[in-house]
């Protein structure tokens, strides 16, 4: 009985000192947690880091970096100038401005750093080699703004070109008793093109809760073509004035083949001028070689004979 007397008063003795100093140091014992969960965590964003790729370690944060860096250092007008300009291009469906200035920038400085390295090379002039680095950038510069324009030059071509067919469709299916939301969302399930991308993303906005006419008028100036300006002008008077839109669309269809009969027959019309230089630089000479050729010939041996 001793013995579990004594082996009762040795645990609660234990049990008192441990309580108290666990009281004393529990605010260290908390902090050496934390540490320890600190370095695992960092253990395994290590072991996360070693096991990516040689590019999500090192190409995708530089490309993010600068990226920031490049819309921070582009001026607000600039920057919203070439997000329509791009919006326009259709090049944001797939990519974003920062991506954009991006391979602009880097092709910018490769190219431009090689020209003046093999110039330095060449003539061992800084000044010669300066100059081309220059004269390259700005050249690089004219190549992205002339692609650029020619992505929307081409983009507003393809939108032109599917507009009667995509307006022919909207009219049949506003006639058969769809709303025009509703024909808007028929004609973007059954073709695909830049036309119906528009109305996609104008169909979204309507969902989203921006009233039609907002959303029509947003279509047009993304895509900046005046048969579809004029398309969503009429859209919106009819809509406002509660004009029949089967009507409407039946006369904007006439309307818009109307113009690419006139556009071909300018088209025509400009084919005779267009052909006079090739024939006066090119094709004429050649006829005058072929047939004046032997005569000339003959002519020279007449009179070089003795």
């Amino acid at each position: 009985m001793l013995y579990i007397a004594v082996f009762i008063v040795f645990i609660a003795v234990f049990m008192l000192i441990y309580g108290v100093l666990a009281l004393v140091t529990r605010d260290r014992t908390i902090i050496t947690k934390r540490v320890k969960q600190v370095k695992l965590l960092n253990t395994a964003e290590e072991a996360e880091t070693i096991n990516k790729s040689f590019f999500e370690r090192t190409i995708t944060p530089f490309y993010q970096t600068l990226g920031k860096f490049l819309l921070k250092a582009t001026p607000k007008s600039k920057l919203e100038t070439l997000n329509k300009k791009l919006e326009k291009a259709g090049m944001l469906k797939n990519s974003t401005t920062e991506k954009y200035l991006y391979t602009k920038s880097i092709v910018v400085l490769i190219f431009s750093s090689l020209m003046g390295l093999l110039a330095y090379a060449a003539s061992h002039s800084f000044i010669k080699a300066l100059g081309l680095f220059l004269l390259m950038g700005l050249c690089i510069n004219t190549f992205f703004s002339f692609y650029l324009s020619r992505k929307v030059e081409n983009r507003k071509g393809k939108i032109l070109r599917d507009l009667p067919y995509t307006l022919d469709l909207i009219t049949v299916s506003v006639e058969a008793g769809l709303s025009f939301d509703g024909a808007m969302a028929r004609v973007v399930t059954n073709i695909s093109g830049e036309l119906c991308d528009e109305f996609s993303k104008s169909l979204k906005e309507v969902r989203m809760g921006i009233e039609r006419k907002i959303a029509l008028k947003n279509m047009s100036d993304r895509c900046d073509v005046r048969e579809l300006s004029m398309l969503v002008t009429s859209l919106i008077q009819a809509d406002e004035l509660g004009v029949s839109l089967g009507r409407v669309l039946r006369i904007e269809c006439a309307n818009l083949r109307e113009h690419r009969k006139q556009a071909a027959r300018e088209k025509a019309m400009k084919a005779p001028i267009k052909m006079l230089f090739p024939l006066v630089f090119f094709i004429f000479p050649s006829i005058f070689i072929i047939i004046l050729g032997p005569a000339v010939i003959q002519i020279v041996k007449v009179f070089t004979a003795k």
